[in-house]
């Protein structure tokens, strides 16, 4: 059976395209929210955090349900494919809208609308998350195919992650502001999503035979309480949440640990208290790269995430040649070891002189830190997979719908928990937030100038607390024995019983 193929390159090519697509909606969500939150819609820390914190809590119910949704449909298109077709109009227009500020700087509405339009974004994103990665379970029985799949689909996914990294902060810190520049990202992204991550519905087929039985929800809660390899994989990628805090919240490292550091505040503000502008300022003026070529103050935090994509994206390659000589679980232990490491060392080596940090050696450890991340963002969809196959091996049922819901669920809560901890602990120092009305001459938004203690918070938020996640993540997965000859024996198994079935019906 392994010398067959099912996958054909169409589906290889429009599923790899519809990630990059949703990818930049995603992205533009996860990294730039808190972001918009405060400085777009005037909200502060702890009620940006708070809206984030409650939008994912929904997301705890919503995700699983929307799984048991979709292994309970039934359709000509299967039970993956509906979904693919109907939800990205509805996502456009939640991106729009989140990424909205009608209401008055830090009002009662603003928080409202915020709180609102998250929560209804999360709906819709999830009505196509769920599936769309879900259909990676159904769409060959070849575990081999599978692996290829997914990491070629991750690596379009983390391209299409760059994309709003490169274009949101020169939209904001244009002439058009945070709450016109931001409005005109959500306006493309939200395009360029839609059109592309609805192309998979129409070439792509479900190949791996439906259960004869449809669960009820009870049934499939009890089943799922059996699935002791999606546990597992559950509780580390909860106690990991952390590991993603520095690509989560590289605007923060760009603005206050690199831009700040290359400005001269004595030509912004008249004042040590930084409450009044010298006339006709110039922010561009102020701002001086000592070295031999200029990289625009613009695109000072677009060159960071950059550099952890561009890390991520080699770990993504070569996961499937790794998975060729290593299990899922040493390959999982051994890149949270390496994060570790590299983000204790980076703390280190910038700590100690933390207002002239070299941005060439920092672009050095955002890479080195992008490899594990490349693994995980691969490898987390490989061992739900795995659980979709554990669950059938030991109860003869499939809920692919169900389990990858806890993997769409799993990187939003990812993604929230690092902000909500970055977002708290930031709060506690005397960070300084943005001025809306303080603009240069040109329209350009200043920065304040934060003090070195808050610059050391922001580094340890980055490099500390995501080794604290390494460190944590590794714990569950020690307990994973779903590998080596068990898992040879199961995969033997379940594919003999395939293809009986799948013969069968072509009878």
């Amino acid at each position: 059976m392994e010398n067959k193929k099912y996958l054909t390159l169409k589906e290889r090519i429009a599923f790899t395209v519809g990630a990059f697509g949703r990818s930049g909606i995603y992205t533009l969500m996860s990294m730039f929210t808190l972001v918009f939150f405060q400085n777009g819609a005037g909200l502060t820390l702890t009620q940006g955090t708070t809206i984030i914190l409650i939008g994912r809590i929904f997301d705890a119910i919503n995700d699983p349900v929307m799984g048991m949704i979709v292994d309970r449909t039934k359709s000509k298109w299967g039970k993956m494919r509906p979904y693919l077709l109907y939800s990205p109009v509805p996502i456009a227009i939640c991106t729009i809208l989140l990424f909205t500020a009608p209401f008055e700087d830090g009002s009662t509405g603003a928080f409202i609308w915020a709180l609102v339009t998250y929560i209804l974004w999360g709906v819709a994103f999830t009505i196509q998350d769920v599936p769309f990665w879900g259909l990676s379970s159904v769409i060959t029985p070849l575990e081999s195919e599978r692996t290829s799949f997914i990491s070629t689909a991750r690596l379009g996914s983390t391209f299409g992650g760059i994309l709003p990294a490169l274009l949101i902060p020169i939209l904001y810190q244009s002439n058009m502001g945070y709450t016109k520049g931001f409005f005109v990202g959500a306006l493309i992204f939200a395009l360029l999503g839609c059109g592309l991550s609805i192309l998979i519905f129409f070439v792509s087929k479900e190949r791996v035979p439906k259960m004869d039985h449809t669960p009820s929800f009870k049934e499939t809660f009890s089943v799922l309480g059996k699935d002791k390899l999606l546990i597992i994989v559950i509780f580390a990628a909860i106690l990991g949440s952390t590991m993603v805090t520095a690509n989560q919240c590289a605007d923060y490292i760009g603005n206050y640990l690199i831009i700040q550091n290359y400005t001269d505040f004595s030509k912004i503000f008249a004042d040590a208290a930084q409450t009044t502008l010298i006339p006709n300022v110039n922010a561009a003026e102020a701002y001086t790269f000592p070295y031999a070529f200029q990289i625009p103050r613009g695109t000072i935090v677009t060159t960071l995430t950059v550099a952890i994509g561009v890390g991520m994206v080699p770990a993504m390659a070569i996961f499937p040649m790794l998975r060729k000589k290593f299990s899922l679980k040493q390959i999982y232990i051994g890149s949270a070891v390496f994060g570790l490491i590299v983000h204790a060392l980076c703390y280190v080596i910038f700590s100690m002189n933390i207002t002239n940090i070299n941005i060439f050696l920092l672009w050095v450890f955002l890479f080195l830190m992008g490899i594990p991340l490349g693994i995980y963002n691969v490898i987390t969809y490989a061992l739900i997979a795995d659980a979709v196959d554990y669950m059938e091996w030991k109860t003869g049922e499939r809920h692919e719908g169900v389990c990858f819901s806890f993997q769409t669920f799993l990187s939003k809560v990812n993604a929230a928990i690092a902000t909500f901890v970055f977002g708290q602990i930031l709060g506690t120092t005397d960070f300084m937030a943005v001025n809306k009305d303080l603009v240069d001459v040109d329209g350009r938004q200043i920065f304040y100038q934060q003090s070195e203690h808050t610059q050391i918070m922001l580094l340890a938020l980055v490099t500390i607390v995501p080794a604290v996640g390494f460190l944590l993540t590794i714990i569950p997965m020690f307990f994973n024995d779903y590998t080596g000859k068990t898992k040879e024996k199961a995969q033997a198994e379940l594919e003999a019983a395939r293809t009986a079935k799948m013969s069968e019906t072509a009878e």
